[in-house]
């Protein structure tokens, strides 16, 4: 026998109720979930549902319920994720997405390798000769130190240019619309680091510098991509919250002053 949807379950919530709450966890957040099978992500926040409801010994609000939901969808869209070797950091949802609607394909299409080589056909010859020059060395080397030296400039002025090449190219590929932001997390730049996990570390001279430029106006974006660090990591050294690396010799001022 089948129970009707509006016969009440448990503290006065019907099947129709749970439904509801369900389907309205699993739609909350496509970003993070786009990647999951839809009956399998409202499996997952039916199930969180039902067990609170029953396990509350009393009735539970809409926001429970939901909440529990919620978090039952999150531990199984990382567990997912992390069986596939996926590591969530706030954005790894959008990619793992992306992938997974192509991999996923009985005969995976070329779509995506179609527009990017038409794209890049299209912006390459509206770029200026700096920014080809810049991104061809990078292309090259796969490595910014070595890009920088082939180029024969300072590591500050190539992270400059190469800011600017890639937010040129940006602009471009979104065709007035408002370009994503840059993908900070550039492996590439950490290789020839001296921190932790060959994490590229700041002296006291250079932040010195960076808070000079930053306080006369410059945006700190700009100056952690020229830095080769995230935005984070620069305003905790600018703020005193992070310390510095010791400088490896004298800072110019000092030398200057002895």
């Amino acid at each position: 026998m089948t129970l009707p949807a509006a016969a009440p379950l448990r503290h006065g919530y019907s099947l129709a109720d749970l439904d509801r709450l369900a389907r309205a966890v699993t739609t909350s957040n496509l970003v993070w979930w786009a990647a999951g099978d839809r009956d399998d992500l409202y499996a997952a926040a039916w199930h969180g549902i039902v067990e609170h409801l029953y396990t509350a010994d009393e009735k539970p609000s809409r926001a429970d319920l939901r909440n529990a939901g919620l978090s039952a969808l999150e531990y199984d869209t990382r567990d997912t994720m992390r069986h596939r070797g996926a590591i969530h950091d706030g954005r790894t949802g959008q990619r793992y997405a992306a992938y997974w609607e192509w991999a996923g394909r009985a005969t995976p299409g070329p779509e995506a390798t179609v527009i990017d080589r038409h794209a890049l056909h299209q912006i390459w010859p509206r770029l200026s000769p700096r920014h080809r020059q810049i991104l061809t060395a990078l292309a090259a080397t796969d490595d910014h130190t070595q890009a920088a030296a082939a180029l024969n400039l300072a590591a500050g002025t190539y992270r400059s240019h190469l800011f600017a090449a890639r937010r040129t190219f940006l602009a471009l590929w979104h065709q007035g619309e408002t370009p994503s932001r840059l993908w900070r997390n550039d492996q590439r730049a950490a290789r020839s680091g001296d921190g932790p996990r060959g994490s590229r570390r700041l002296t006291v001279s250079q932040v010195e510098a960076y808070r000079r430029r930053c306080l006369a106006g410059e945006p700190r974006d700009a100056l952690a991509a020229e830095a080769g660090v995230h935005v984070k990591t620069l305003n905790a050294l600018l703020r005193g919250r992070s310390k510095p690396a010791p400088d490896t010799r004298p800072a110019r001022t000092q030398e200057v002053a002895a």
